[in-house]
């Protein structure tokens, strides 16, 4: 059981805190929580990042500071990925003293608002202040059995023990150590762990933070001559696309109820919409279908038809699909997304609209993420089909962008690792990284 929460200067929000970890374990529960794992004066714990993989379920606590915590909005970000993808593993938010819903939801909690909320606790106690008792008594209460484990069913975990796996080949604990260092961790958190799978659990978990791509390079580069090319090849493989800020990812996946959504993603390339769903979907492929879409330049053809007709190609291609067959009757594979990542680069956006609109009338379930020929401001006003798109500004500049592409392509060709979506993975980078 992990426990999130910012309480280090809030009192009664530490009360509460103490009250309801007592209170778990003496339900039997094995509780995680950094205050009792953190050195003295320090923020933050790397430790945090395999807790947050390897519990099976967690309470946020929300108090006035959570509200503002980069940490506690990191932490949620991950658990609530878990989520997505796996129901069973439990997530109860709890508001602490004055917080109300609509805190938590101007302070970009609208996830946890989905979840079913712990009641707050207004009673007093002594001399009229807060009963954190009280408070944590309901919700420990609040917090059903946990259900039997079902490690099948959560693709975080599995691309953290497939990450595991790889780098268990390493056997130099200074390699390890060198890597570590690499992701930026301090000694203190590296020195006296022997070389076993914990330990490369740990870096695995480090890893799925978000690094930028020359850290990512120099990280898998201090081990990559300890490791055989098989290992290798499925660690860059399976690390790529962790450049892409994982809070930004989560916000392609499809919401719950939807049978389908577009993402209008303020990016200059299709490579990177491809890294948002293999970051998105813990490179589980099994959970969704990446189909890319560029259109040539138009000589006298008009962009708009041309942009139509290669998405009609792509489609029947990567379905196998002849040109007999209604584009209607593209198979929906059960359990597993479909996802068109479309660069609209010669098209004006009233033009791309009409060809998601098209696209949607033939395959409804479909979902989209348009790149837009230049970036839309925050505030863009969108009409048509594209009134209901999301609108997406990764945390990310061009310069960054293009600096990781050009990583990307170095670490395929260098390692020579196929491409995470499709054949022409390597020659869109490749193209991608001439033009500049």
């Amino acid at each position: 059981m992990f426990i999130s929460h910012s309480t280090r200067e809030d009192p009664y929000g530490g009360e509460v805190r103490g009250h309801v970890i007592q209170g778990l374990r003496e339900r039997g529960y094995d509780v995680l929580v950094d205050a009792e794992g953190l050195l003295p004066g320090e923020r933050w714990h790397p430790r945090l990042y395999e807790w947050l993989l390897e519990c099976r379920a967690a309470v946020v606590l929300v108090n006035r500071a959570a509200l503002t915590s980069m940490w506690v909005h990191r932490e949620v970000d991950i658990l609530m990925w878990r989520h997505h993808f796996n129901h069973s593993f439990l997530v109860l938010p709890a508001p602490v003293g004055d917080v109300t819903p609509e805190d938590m939801a101007a302070a970009g909690f609208e996830d946890l608002m989905s979840l079913q909320l712990v009641r707050r606790i207004a009673s007093l106690g002594k001399g009229n202040v807060p009963d954190a008792a009280k408070a944590a008594e309901a919700i420990v209460g609040a917090f059903p059995p946990l259900p039997a484990p079902r490690d099948d069913d959560d693709p975080v975990q599995r691309w953290h023990e497939d990450i595991t796996a790889q780098l268990s080949q390493v056997r130099t604990m200074s390699r390890l150590a060198r890597m570590g260092r690499a992701l930026g961790l301090h000694d203190r958190h590296l020195a006296g762990s022997p070389v076993t799978d914990v330990s490369c659990g740990f870096l695995a978990a480090q890893m799925l933070h978000t690094h930028d791509a020359p850290q990512l390079r120099n990280a898998v580069g201090e081990v990559a001559r300890h490791m055989d090319s098989t290992a290798l090849d499925q660690l860059v493989r399976l690390v790529l696309p962790v450049w892409i800020d994982a809070a930004s990812a989560r916000r392609v996946l499809p919401e719950e109820g939807l049978e389908r959504q577009t993402v209008i993603l303020n990016v200059r390339s299709p490579e990177t919409g491809q890294y948002y769903l293999g970051r998105a979907f813990c490179m589980d492929n099994s959970r969704y279908t990446c189909i890319a879409v560029s259109a040539p330049p138009p000589g006298e053809e008009d962009p708009e038809d041309e942009l139509r007709l290669a998405c009609e190609q792509h489609i029947r291609s990567r379905f196998g699909m002849s040109s007999r067959e209604p584009l209607a009757s593209a198979p929906r594979i059960r359990d597993c997304d479909t996802y068109v990542v479309i660069h609209s680069e010669y098209c004006t956006l009233p033009q791309a609209e009409r060809v998601v609109d098209w696209l949607h009338e033939h395959i409804p379930w479909v979902h989209i993420l348009l790149i837009p020929h230049e970036q839309l401001p925050d505030d863009s006003p969108l009409t048509g089909r594209l009134s209901q798109a999301a609108l997406l500004t990764p945390p990310f500049g061009a310069d960054d962008e293009r600096v990781a592409i050009r990583v990307a392509c170095g670490m395929l060709n260098d390692w020579g690792i196929p491409h995470i979506g499709d054949d022409a993975w390597i020659g869109r980078i490749n193209r991608s990284n001439a033009r500049g």
